[in-house]
């Protein structure tokens, strides 16, 4: 009698755990087939917000300040690297992979389609959702040789008219700056998003799964 109790506990716990136990995805980055950007780059300099109280939140999100992004993305970011380099100049990054579940947490605080995609669910499953969630989207700037940020025409994470890339007031130094980063980043075939200067995708992002493998 002792014995079928306890099987029927293990049974109805089993059916009271969320679909998404089951449907869980790759652990870690890396068995999803993310690239640390710091093996492949390490002159990419990072300043991953989320994983810090400076961003929209106000509060820490990522658990470590690290850049996974997919292998084809990571090699177009190090020829972009390379190709600054030559004019003095580089890279600092502030976001690449994100989870499907901080997508969830950026939606209820934001949910304008305009500044943070929509994530969305089936049976568990996400279906729908921000690039950063498929680790094909980067969030950057440009930095001269000692790592100085330029001036560009906000500053990251700004929901208004100043982050769209057709904006066309305030400093002409900052809009050139932002002009400079976004034709470095299309030479080598990334996409970038009208609403914010910071923000590309690598092509063929449409192939990547979307993952919600935890930040390590």
């Amino acid at each position: 009698m002792r014995l079928r109790n306890t099987a029927f506990c293990i049974l109805w716990l089993l059916l009271a755990l969320p679909l998404a136990t089951f449907a869980a995805g790759p652990a870690t980055p890396q068995a999803a087939g993310l690239v640390d950007v710091t093996t492949v780059a390490p002159a990419i300099r990072l300043d991953i917000r989320y994983a810090t109280p400076n961003n929209f939140t106000k509060v820490t999100v990522y658990p470590a300040a690290k850049c996974y992004l997919r292998a084809d993305v990571a090699q177009r970011l190090v020829r972009v690297q390379a190709d600054l380099e030559k004019q003095g100049l580089g890279l600092k990054v502030y976001d690449c992979y994100r989870p499907f579940s901080i997508q969830k947490k950026f939606w209820a605080l934001v949910p304008n389609e305009d500044w943070v995609a929509k994530p969305v669910e089936e049976n568990g499953k996400p279906v729908s959702g921000s690039k950063h969630n498929r680790g094909a989207a980067v969030d950057l700037t440009l930095v001269d040789a000692a790592g100085k940020e330029l001036p560009m025409p906000s500053g990251f994470d700004d929901f208004t008219e100043k982050a769209r890339r057709d904006y066309a007031g305030g400093d002409k130094q900052a809009l050139e700056n932002s002009k400079r980063l976004e034709a470095a980043m299309q030479k080598q075939g990334f996409e970038p998003l009208p609403t914010e200067w910071w923000h590309f995708d690598g092509p063929g992002w449409q192939g990547y799964e979307l993952l919600d493998a935890p930040i390590n």
